[in-house]
């Protein structure tokens, strides 16, 4: 019995090796693919601007199309939902993290310049602006003692100390 254990062990790893073999290219050079003078590489994302308000992704769906979720799924997922109804979910990581944590930006109306994959519903932040009386104004986490800019609701990276919501007006070029 043991030895058939251990000659099944050999077996997988005879299969597993014959696998990676068969995958690598034959002739000692690897294989080297020739770009096409004609083919524009694809990109990766495109970048793009989005106006409305971040919601909770949870009561969208429960206010827009009665779908009710799991109570811990409240707070799980935010989305810019904008003035047409479409709701973009946000990729929660450095950039779009500070909606999740400071509930004074889903009271705003917003511009996000954001990344979107082909393929994904989901879009990262890169810049968010805040929309008064028609002018935009850049939004961040502001150290007045350090003077370094954050993009989350916390204490200060370098002094520990307190920070503040900031706004500031980003005039027209």
């Amino acid at each position: 019995m043991l030895a058939a254990i251990a000659l099944g062990g050999a077996a997988c790893a005879l299969a597993s090796d014959r696998l990676d073999r068969d995958t690598r290219p034959t002739g000692g050079a690897p294989a080297v693919a020739k770009p096409d003078d004609k083919a524009q590489p694809t990109p990766k994302y495109t970048t793009e601007t989005l106006r409305g308000r971040v919601v909770w992704m949870a009561e969208a769906l429960r206010r827009r199309y009665g779908i009710d979720t799991d109570d811990d799924a409240a707070h799980a997922s935010a989305a810019l939902e904008t003035a047409g109804g479409e709701l973009y979910p946000l990729v929660k990581d450095f950039r779009g993290r500070g909606f999740w944590l400071d509930p004074r930006l889903h009271e705003l109306d917003l511009e996000l310049v954001v990344r979107r994959y082909k393929g994904s519903p989901a879009v990262q932040v890169v810049r968010v602006y805040t929309l008064r009386q028609g002018r935009r104004h850049e939004l961040d986490y502001w150290c007045d003692i350090c003077a370094i800019p954050m993009y989350e609701l916390k204490a200060c990276e370098c002094c520990q100390g307190p920070t503040r919501l900031r706004e500031r007006l980003v005039e027209a070029p």
